[in-house]
């Protein structure tokens, strides 16, 4: 079992080049639309890294309504890169500032989906680690809450279980795990720290 220094840039030494070997898959060669989300961890050794998600704010016009997900969204004229995006959509969302200097590096850009059916649009994941204390400050119209979960909660076999989806062709039951809260973690999201835990795979047990 790994522990890791207290100093911040050993453990940004150790995960970083996880996360560029092999280079993330990207989508921008053939899909027009996308969005960028920040996927934030915090702890100082591995046996105690955290995943911080949001629960979407409960809206009856919103069908992702209090679904978990990251802070982020659609890249707008005023953000010069994608990296902007995240960080400007984490400061709007949940009033965290984060830097430059905490990110890791991306995940593979996921093609996004609606019942099933491939979109023409994708999400990039920027991953970050933090070692500071932040105050959060949520906009309520976008976000019901922010939470921390461990890794090792995604991972342990008790908290694996199915969520129903209703779509128009009948029922779907799709992969997911339980956070202590409904619905559960499922869909982009899920497939998303998947991505991030095969990435981590062999270092974080």
């Amino acid at each position: 079992m790994y522990t890791i220094p207290r100093r911040n840039f050993a453990l940004k030494d150790l995960l970083s080049p996880l996360l560029q070997n092999p280079s993330p898959v990207e989508l921008h060669t053939r899909l027009t639309r996308h969005a960028c989300v920040a996927i934030i961890l915090k702890g100082q050794t591995l046996d105690d890294m955290q995943i911080a998600f949001i629960q979407r704010a409960f809206n009856p016009n919103d069908r992702w309504s209090g679904q978990i997900a990251f802070p982020g969204g659609k890249r707008e004229e005023i953000d010069e890169t994608d990296l902007a995006v995240a960080l400007r959509e984490t400061r709007e969302e949940v009033g965290i500032e984060l830097q430059s200097f905490e990110l890791l590096g991306r995940l593979d850009d996921i093609q996004a989906r609606k019942a099933g059916t491939l979109l023409d649009f994708y999400i990039r994941p920027f991953v970050f680690h933090i070692k500071r204390e932040f105050g959060v400050m949520l906009d309520a119209a976008e976000v019901a809450d922010f939470f921390w979960v461990p890794l090792k909660h995604i991972q342990d076999p008790q908290r694996q279980t199915q969520y129903e989806v209703r779509r128009e062709v009948g029922v779907a039951q799709l992969p997911a795990v339980y956070l202590d809260r409904e619905p559960p973690l499922w869909g982009l999201t899920y497939m998303m720290v998947l991505n991030l835990l095969e990435r981590f795979r062999g270092i974080i047990k």
